[in-house]
């Protein structure tokens, strides 16, 4: 399967707003790029976060690290967060682009 080159721009700023997430939320939380075919996005976060009342803050302190390295021009859509582990939750999001 070859990338065009908008997957690729879109891999190295989802791959760029992952470093910038965990750099700025780890030990707490670290995300994991689990899949990338545009338009879904689906990340993993594992931490010592609580599962239940921090799931939000975590999901969407990624789509506003990833909408601010886009300079806009790429938004994410959190669709569903599931509980995967005792510490890890995965989210589903749907990109959108301007």
């Amino acid at each position: 399967m070859t990338m065009l080159p908008f997957d690729v721009e879109m891999d190295s700023l989802v791959k760029r707003a992952i470093a910038l997430y965990n750099r700025t939320h780890s030990p707490n939380a670290i995300a994991k790029l689990t899949l990338l075919t545009p338009p879904t996005l689906i990340v993993q976060f594992s931490g010592s976060f609580c599962t239940g009342c921090g799931t939000f803050e975590i999901t969407d302190a990624f789509a506003d690290q990833l909408k601010t390295l886009s300079r806009g021009k790429v938004e994410v859509k959190q669709d569903k967060t599931t509980q995967t582990n005792p510490h890890t939750i995965q989210t589903i999001y749907t990109i959108k682009t301007k």
